[in-house]
């Protein structure tokens, strides 16, 4: 409630303060203001209902956002641009999606308020959002950056989408330009709230029968469950009355998430399993759905779609990041080194016991900042990159390694335990360009694993103009995929080859036939793994596209793509699919209409979609959007069958 307040004050105020400007810019005293003092950007907001006769829904029922992007221009030196972002799937989500920043620009520097993102480098901070604060200063050479915020909000769940509250703060601070030359060290800490979630919760996860089986009475099923932080027994109950009572299966079973049932009488289609603890009784899960007990029937124990969560999983972390980067160019840029490193430490539980400083292997002045704990590691990540770049010819020649240990809280993804070797050649003749590039990856740097992966990949393209409306490009990539292990089991062996063609054609750019695409693509793979004999896969690939001018405010777009694919020697696919799409402008481009009409089909799935579109600008500053959209998907391998979707959309859009 309270960010809804502060989303339409926000709004009143700056028309207020624009309507000030506009009244006071119609005499002479209100120059001033008229001159120095200028509001732009947009507002706007998206509605959506969606609804689908599929068991399983893609989205929700309904959704909206409002947003508001407002900047004030203050002298012609400073810039202050506003983020404001509501919407109906923000407070809902595991991590927060609403956002509200401000951020002042001006010659050499900037200001960050509320949500924004910034990156340093790769290895140190880049990728996640920060909802807090943060300044760059640029004056001339000298570089000086901070940031300082939260991360992640608490959230109870697993690994995946679990977290506790998260705080970040990062500075560097540099000299130089970055397209010549420059230097930049970096400091970067970030810190879990261990206290931001309920370590003592409890719970108990009925995971079957857990609705919509079938059970006969005689038959042996086993009972599961998950459970967190409960101790002691367990008790499982069976209510064959959609919960009004209950009769006693077992009781103080040990807690072992499984107990083996033979199934009794009566017949019931309201089954419900209750499962709790003996300790406590308010700890206790139900069925989500009755399920049935039956004589003479097929037991058949319906498939569970609810995420499993091991609540263990999640761990307060902390993390120490010291890094660099920078370039050193020479020769007008003809040559030029790119460098970027950094060292971590990292503990992944808070909860660990510290170490004793004088028995661990951590530098002495790394501890003075950060407490070492039983778990905590140290490790390093680096780049280098050395350029040569002529008119005609340009090559690069890079070397990476990020050790298995390396680890940076302010990144939003890092893949570790790689070492890369890369060439990239281009070289340019007249109106062909030709790219040549070389990539080696390898893996086990430290040598803990039993094998050693490696991929070398290699590609090659060529792109020509042919003639003025013709152009032409051809490209390959080869994969090497193998490791070193001497079990057939975990052998690795895989091979893969694509080749591209691609050819654009600018007919006539005022006539009925504009434009034709045709592009075809073939890949061969071979996996010799022991336990995929015979696993070769051949996908041909070829798509057409056509472009016509059917009027000057009607135009139209074909397209068709066949996929014929072979894998094991023994499925055989083939998929085909088409567009149609026109799009009509109307009075004096005030009105746009879309209308797309789609289809795929292969053996057993076919998929109809028809979607239509109009943008009416109501003004010059003013636009209207309405969108509707109906798909009908027919087949047999979809978890839940033959359905309907209908997806409706309506936005409104107003710049200032």
């Amino acid at each position: 409630m309270k960010i809804h307040i502060i989303f339409f004050t926000a709004i009143i105020v700056f028309f207020n303060i624009t309507l000030f400007a506009q009244q006071d810019s119609q005499n002479e005293s209100g120059n001033f203001v008229k001159d120095n003092f200028r509001i732009s950007g947009e507002i706007g907001a998206y509605g959506e209902y969606y609804t689908t006769t599929n068991e399983y829904a893609r989205r929700p029922n309904t959704t909206g956002r409002l947003f508001f992007r407002p900047t004030i221009d203050l002298f012609d030196l400073i810039q202050i641009p506003f983020e404001f972002l509501i919407s109906t799937e923000g407070s809902s989500a595991r991590q927060n999606i609403n956002q509200f920043g401000i951020n002042p620009r001006w010659s050499w520097g900037s200001l960050h308020l509320g949500d924004f993102s910034t990156e340093y480098s790769r290895y140190t901070l880049s990728g996640v959002l920060i909802r807090g604060g943060g300044i760059n200063l640029n004056p001339g050479n000298f570089r000086f950056s901070t940031a300082a915020g939260f991360t992640r909000r608490s959230a109870p769940g697993g690994a995946q989408d679990g977290s506790f509250k998260r705080f970040l703060l990062a500075s560097k601070l540099g000299f130089g330009n970055e397209s010549v030359s420059y230097v930049d060290f970096i400091f970067l800490r970030s810190k879990d709230e261990i206290s931001s979630l309920d370590q003592n919760d409890k719970s108990i996860t009925v995971l079957s029968p857990n609705g919509n089986d079938v059970l006969d009475i005689g038959a042996l099923i086993a009972i599961t469950w998950n459970s967190y932080n409960v101790g002691g027994a367990i008790k499982i109950e069976l209510s064959r009355d959609g919960g009004n009572t209950f009769e006693l299966i077992a009781d103080n079973q040990p807690n072992v998430s499984f107990y083996n049932w033979t199934v009794t009488g009566p017949v019931t289609f309201e089954a419900l399993i209750k499962i709790s603890s003996t300790e406590d009784s308010t700890v206790y899960d139900l069925s989500d759905n009755y399920f049935s007990i039956g004589s003479g029937v097929q037991t058949s124990i319906a498939a569970n779609t609810n995420n499993i969560i091991n609540q263990n999983a999640v761990t307060p972390q902390e993390n120490l990041v010291l890094g660099t980067k920078g370039k050193v160019s020479f020769l007008d840029n003809v040559v030029s080194f790119d460098f970027d490193a950094a060292g971590s430490v990292y503990s992944r539980d808070l909860r660990a016991s510290e170490l004793d400083l004088d028995s661990s292997d951590i530098p002495s002045f790394i501890s003075k900042i950060y407490k070492p704990r039983v778990g905590t590691n140290y490790d390093f990540a680096f780049n280098t990159a050395l350029s040569l770049r002529f008119s005609s010819f340009s090559t690069k020649v890079g070397y990476r390694r990020i050790q298995p240990g390396y680890n940076s809280l302010g990144t939003a993804y890092l893949h570790n335990d790689i070492q890369e070797i890369s060439i990239m050649n281009n070289f340019r003749i007249s109106t062909v360009n030709l790219n040549l590039s070389y990539i080696r990856q390898t893996d086990n740097l430290l040598e803990q694993k039993l094998f050693t992966t490696a991929r070398n990949i290699i590609t090659a393209g060529i792109n020509a103009r042919v003639t003025n409306s013709w152009t032409s490009t051809i490209s390959g990539n080869i994969l090497l995929m193998a490791n070193d292990s001497n079990k057939d089991s975990t052998k690795i062996d895989f091979k893969n080859y694509v080749l591209t063609f691609n050819n654009n054609f600018s007919v006539d750019p005022k006539g009925f036939m504009r434009t034709i695409n045709l592009n075809y693509s073939l890949q061969n793979s071979d996996n010799k793994s022991y336990l995929l004999k015979n696993n070769t896969t051949i996908v041909h690939s070829l798509n057409l596209g056509l472009g016509f001018g059917i009027s000057p405010d009607l135009t139209s777009n074909f397209s068709a793509g066949f996929v014929k694919s072979s894998i094991f020697d023994t499925v055989k696919t083939f998929t085909h699919n088409y567009g149609l799409n026109f799009q009509h402008k109307a009075f004096s481009n005030k009105l746009n209409l879309s209308l797309n009409l789609s289809s795929a089909f292969n053996q057993a799935n076919k998929s109809y979609r028809a979607s239509i579109s109009s943008g009416y600008n109501l003004t010059d500053a003013d636009n209207l959007t309405l969108a509707v959209s109906f798909m009908r998907f027919d087949g047999k391998t979809f978890r839940g069958g033959s359905f309907n979707e209908l997806l409706t959309s309506l936005s409104y859009n107003h710049r200032f």
